[in-house]
């Protein structure tokens, strides 16, 4: 074991010395980089999920519960700005329960939990009192739900149920809102928080909410309503109407004179108001017969002195003796129809979104414009954005010299980014490319030296003698020390040289079947002899 172990060190060793210094350096870096990537990757595998144990945390409980953590030696981390405490994903109800257990988090009792503390001796204004409260816990939770809204506070003014009152007071709310870093509420945003308030309040109008952030900009004042909401809704409808009508007429301008080559600009004025308009027509056909229909005559014949007469002195009780004398009779008829009258009743309720008015300003390249007809060009720009004369649209239309520098610039900028994002991306590609290559060459060098070594631990096989070669060859090397060699007789003589030369052929075999063994031993007789 412990020559195998040799054996192999003194290869390792054999093999470090025949690499150069620069190759030691990227196998050395190479070795550093794969440990640390290791290192990191096994730490990110090994490493926990969090999870949110607690958000929206006061300070007081937040403090508390991370006390209680750092006490039983769990690790946790604290985000949105202290608020909200991560812990391992996989310990999040075990840690929940056992807070619980400690009266963590404490905080304040609101919303609808403050109800369930009255008692029966609770008075009328303590009870008014805490419904306020409750509401305004439960609005302040809502509001907080919000994207963006780390806290809020929410006061609503309740008026008092009056018999005697022929207007009554309306509801009105205030809401504070504390804003995370970077975050502003946009008009739909500050709608939906009016919205949500006036909507969980009995009577309350959603211009009747007051809504402000934590710097004290007013986002939405009483009575007003959201000024904010409608400016942006507004500016939202104008902004896509006139897009829509600019591509419109852009599309054909740039067919005509290309890209790049004009420029068009639509301003409309959109109205957004609500209209409602109900309107009563009462018809009558000829012929129709009457519903019902009645007739009163009166006849009377009688005599004396008529009424009548004019005004005046004549015919005071003292003319009366002044006055003629004689029969009168009249008769009346009268007649009443009631007809049968169609009533047709319409109720049009006008759409926001109707234009006003629509300005058009086109320009366009001198250099591509100038051969143009521009009053055709006049009529596609009107018909393309569907402008109307009656409604007071006004369109114009002019060819000037463009000014190219800064297109020319940016282009040529542009390019010449290009150009260096492609070098930097061939030499990064060279370089990886080339300690890729360098990497892979010492591992190739180092693989094909580790195999030849084999290979030759693998061919070499320890050289087999027989005991007559053996002996044989130990009689030749103790003969080649004697100085002279004994007289024998020519048969044994013959019979010697027989068998020498029958070894001489074996030993002519191995030597050229083995050289390098045959070789070795002989280095080492004549080493022997030296000595």
């Amino acid at each position: 074991m412990k020559s195998a172990l040799a054996g192999t060190v003194e290869r390792a060793r054999s093999t470090l010395s025949t690499i150069s210094l620069g190759q030691k350096v990227v196998i050395g870096l190479l070795l550093v980089g794969l440990l640390l990537g290791g290192f990191f990757f096994l730490r990110w595998v090994t490493a926990p999920t969090q999870a949110p144990l607690f958000s929206n945390l006061a300070s007081a409980d937040a403090s508390a519960i991370v006390d209680e953590l750092a006490a039983a030696g769990v690790a946790y981390e604290l985000t949105d700005g202290g608020q909200t405490i991560m812990v391992a994903k996989d310990s999040v109800y075990d840690l929940r329960l056992s807070m619980s257990g400690k009266g963590l988090p404490a905080g304040q009792d609101t919303g609808y939990a403050l109800l369930d503390e009255a008692g029966i001796t609770t008075s009328e204004f303590q009870q008014q009192v805490t419904y306020q409260r409750a509401l305004e816990g439960e609005l302040s939770k809502t509001l907080e739900a919000l994207e963006g809204v780390r806290s809020a506070v929410v006061h609503v003014a309740l008026p008092e149920d009056e018999v005697f009152v022929t207007e009554e007071a309306k509801p009105t709310a205030s809401v504070l809102l504390d804003l995370a870093p970077g975050t502003a509420l946009s008009g739909e945003q500050i709608q939906a928080v009016t919205n949500l308030v006036s909507s969980s309040v009995q009577d309350m109008e959603p211009d009747q909410v007051t809504v402000a952030d934590s710097t004290g900009q007013v986002l939405s004042a009483a009575g007003t309503g959201v000024t904010a909401a409608a400016g942006d809704a507004r500016s939202q409808v104008e902004q896509d109407y006139e897009s829509r009508l600019s591509a419109s007429a852009q599309k054909i301008l740039d067919s005509v004179v290309g890209p790049g080559r004009s420029v068009v600009s639509v301003r409309a004025d959109v109205d957004l108001s609500q209209r409602d308009t109900t309107s009563e027509t009462y018809t009558y056909d000829n012929g129709t017969p009457p519903i019902s229909e009645s007739t009163t005559t009166e006849n009377y014949n009688g005599a004396g002195v008529p009424v009548g007469g004019v005004l005046g002195p004549e015919n005071m009780p003292d003319a009366a003796a002044n006055a003629g004398a004689g029969d009168s009779s009249y008769e009346k008829e009268s007649t009443t129809s009631n007809n049968a009258v169609g009533k047709t009743t319409e109720v049009v309720e006008g759409a926001p979104g109707d234009i006003r008015r629509l300005t058009v300003s086109v320009v366009m390249d001198d250099a591509v414009a100038a051969n143009l007809n521009q009053q055709q060009m006049r009529d596609l720009m009107i018909t393309a954005v569907g402008l109307d004369d009656a409604r007071g649209d006004d369109i114009t239309v002019a060819s000037l010299p463009f000014d190219t520098t800064a297109a020319d610039n940016a282009a040529a900028e542009m390019e010449a980014a290009r150009e260096a994002e492609a070098g930097e991306a061939m030499w990064s590609m060279i370089r990886s490319g080339g300690i890729a290559a360098g990497i892979a060459l010492v591992v190739l060098l180092v693989w094909l030296r580790s195999r030849r070594m084999r290979d030759d631990e693998e061919d070499y096989e320890p050289l087999e003698l027989s005991d007559d070669m053996l002996l044989e060859l130990d009689r030749l090397r103790i003969q080649s020390t004697r100085e002279a060699a004994p007289t024998i007789d020519t048969r044994q003589m013959e019979l010697e040289a027989a068998e020498r030369q029958k070894v001489r052929g074996e030993i002519s075999t191995m030597v050229s079947e083995k050289p390098d063994e045959v070789a070795a031993m002989l280095r080492g007789w004549l080493s022997e002899n030296k000595s």
